[in-house]
């Protein structure tokens, strides 16, 4: 779950870290890191501090580090943090060590405070915008800075807009004295869930499981039509169990992958789309799913293994969509898989490295078995750690071990901060009373009817996702365009897999679109061309979530009749398919406009399920076929009359 893009004009999702160079000042970095993963370890595995605690002490943490490792400006010292640094970072953790000391009276004073405590409370919200302003550039921390706005000046907003007006004591009571804040939900998920299983993506890493999942992907599909593009699905689809930001999946895998689709006869705007498309759904795949599952499962009171049961079919689908393109792309290029004797073998692979994704599995287990999923993910970690051992080249001594808890915290701090800086949003949204009044002129701006209140949804969730984190992105939307699907009647769980779904493809969706920039970069590609290049093939991940509002038994949680579900499940796969034709513009030779719009209807009917629907989109896409068949046999039979 690491995010390390790093472009100019502040689209970037972080910038760059310091390289210290004093041993005094790395050794108290590498102390403070390992000092941080290990409350985390800890409390996860013995039990949570009460919930003021936990984030107090974990976004204080965060703050002074990132104060210690990103530079306030260019002209910072690159090497070293300066007094102003360390004046940033002291202030920190005072106000946020003041809370941790002093929750238990704050919470019996009901909403009394003190004046010195505001005071406090200014100190802690300067310093939570401007270390977001050094990690994340300027786009988030406006746009909350915009809320804090909005929560001021609300009697002289128009329309449904407008509300009581908050003064500044009070808005500054309700970002650094309660849990609708700073220290609110998301920070409470990031202070738990997020951290720890960004911690087991370190040592996964660390014990070279990434390695495994490219040799596995290499010799499972090498050897296809397109075998590197494929490569680049499935390990990208593996990867993203353990990473939960697109350009940190399109980093990893992407150095290996879009090199190797370029070498047979790939485009590089298209490799590199190909990439992004991938990275992206790895967001979105279970069984981790970046730090948006947790948020979910904790916001609407389920288990985390409900939420990825819903995930599962939607997830595959994505996939599906993309690895049908790249297929069709083979097929059209005439392009071949790589030489059998290039690639690893699957059966050595597996029994030489297999064992290195059995902490993955064992996470898996723990959560079937309904253990709480601090509790799989510490048992994760710990399987790493001992499985380690088994080969030399993995093996993690003191020095790996200190190394690895120290990447880990670093790792967190981005989408740490982003998840407290978005505790403005959530506070003042909540404090004005505003989400629900949103929610009714979203309504009447689309006339309470689903279909248009989707797409002003996904609108929305889009817009607020450029050039942020996915899982601001999300927490941001699902706040604002939540409600209103949600009074049309759509489940809860549907309705926030629906915005996760569009926070997530706002890092390919054009004119900001970090994950396309990174694979544009690998790749040495144009950004934009890459980025529509993405969207392409990854269209079937704009149709799905419209297709599971539409036919909620597409989500495992929502299935009553096991054969509606086969049928519903079936009938969307060759859907997807029949989408992929149309964006490719080939079946089995090229397809006109006409016929790609064949494609096109067929796809839809096929998607959202109902028996004339299905029956529509199975007699389209069949005749297309034979239209295409006939087409082949005509093109044979001329061939063969010229050369006689």
């Amino acid at each position: 779950m690491t995010i390390n893009d790093n472009r100019d004009g502040g689209i970037a999702e972080l910038r760059k870290r310091r390289s210290l160079s004093s041993p005094k000042m790395r050794f108290i970095v590498t102390a403070l890191t390992v000092a941080l993963a290990c409350f985390h370890l800890y409390t996860s595995f013995f039990g949570l501090l009460p919930p003021m605690q936990q984030r107090s002490f974990h976004i204080g943490m965060v703050l002074f580090l990132i104060f210690m490792l990103y530079p306030g400006r260019r002209n910072s010292p690159p090497d070293r943090p300066s007094v102003f640094d360390w004046l940033w970072g002291f202030v920190a953790l005072t106000c946020c060590f003041y809370v941790f000391f002093r929750y238990s009276d704050i919470a019996n004073r009901a909403g009394m405070f003190e004046s010195y405590e505001i005071v406090l409370g200014v100190f802690m919200t300067v310093t939570v915008f401007e270390a977001a302003r050094r990690v994340l550039g300027y786009s988030l921390p406006i746009f909350c800075f915009l809320f804090l706005l909005f929560a001021y000046f609300g009697r002289s907003l128009p329309g449904p807009l407008m509300h009581f007006g908050l003064s500044v004591p009070r808005i500054i009571e309700e970002l650094y004295l309660t849990s609708g804040g700073f220290f609110g939900l998301v920070a409470g998920v990031s202070a738990t869930y997020i951290f720890l299983f960004i911690l087991f993506g370190a040592f996964l890493s660390a014990t070279k499981t990434s390695d495994f999942f490219n040799e596995f992907a290499m010799a499972l599909t090498g050897h296809m039509k397109g075998g590197p593009a494929k490569i680049a699905v499935l390990s990208s689809a593996l990867m993203g169990t353990i990473s939960g930001s697109t350009s940190a999946n399109v980093a990893t895998t992407g150095s290996f992958t879009i090199p190797l689709m370029k070498g047979i006869g790939y485009k590089p705007h298209f490799a590199g789309a190909v990439e992004a498309a991938a990275s992206t759904g790895g967001q979105i795949m279970p069984p981790v799913m970046g730090a948006a599952a947790f948020i979910i499962a904790d916001t609407l009171g389920i288990s985390y293994t409900k939420v990825l049961l819903a995930a599962v079919v939607p997830a595959t689908l994505y996939f599906g969509g993309i690895w049908f393109s790249l297929s069709l792309e083979a097929c059209r290029l005439g392009l071949k898989g790589l030489p059998k004797e290039e690639l690893p073998d699957l059966k050595s692979t597996v029994i030489s490295k297999g064992y290195r994704a059995l902490p993955l599995f064992g996470i898996v287990y723990f959560l079937v078995e309904g253990y709480n999923p601090l509790y799989a993910g510490c048992w994760g970690i710990i399987l790493a750690f001992l499985l380690s051992f088994l080969r030399k080249d993995s093996r993690l001594n003191v020095r790996d071990l200190v190394d690895t808890l120290e990447a880990g915290s670093k790792s967190a701090l981005p989408v740490a901060l982003a998840c407290t800086i978005v505790g403005v949003v959530i506070g003042m949204m909540g404090a004005t009373g505003i989400a629900l009044r949103v929610g009714d002129a979203i309504l009447a701006l689309t006339g309470g009817h689903l279909l248009p209140t989707l797409v002003v949804s996904m609108i929305i969730a889009l817009l607020m996702g450029m050039g942020m984190p996915t899982t601001a992105s999300y927490v941001m939307s699902s706040a604002v365009a939540a409600p209103a699907l949600i009074t049309l009647g759509a489940g809860e769980l549907d309705v926030n897999l629906f915005v996760l779904y569009f926070a997530v493809l706002s890092s390919i969706t054009p004119p900001v679109c970090v994950g396309a920039y990174t694979a544009a970069g690998i790749a040495e590609s144009n950004p934009n061309r890459t980025g529509f290049s993405a969207i392409k093939l990854a269209l079937a991940g704009f149709v799905i979530p419209f297709a599971f509002m539409y036919s909620p038994e597409l989500l495992l949680t929502n299935v009553h009749s096991w054969s509606l579900f086969a049928l519903s499940a079936v009938t969307a796969v060759i859907g997807v398919y029949s989408l992929a034709v149309f964006t490719e513009g080939f079946f089995l030779l090229n397809l006109g406009w006409i016929e790609r719009l064949v494609a096109l209807v067929a796809s839809m009917a096929l998607i959202v399920s109902g028996t004339w629907t299905d029956m529509v989109g199975v007699a389209l896409l069949s005749g297309l076929y034979l239209y295409q068949r006939f087409q082949m046999r005509r093109c044979v039979s001329e061939t063969e009359t010229i050369v006689s």
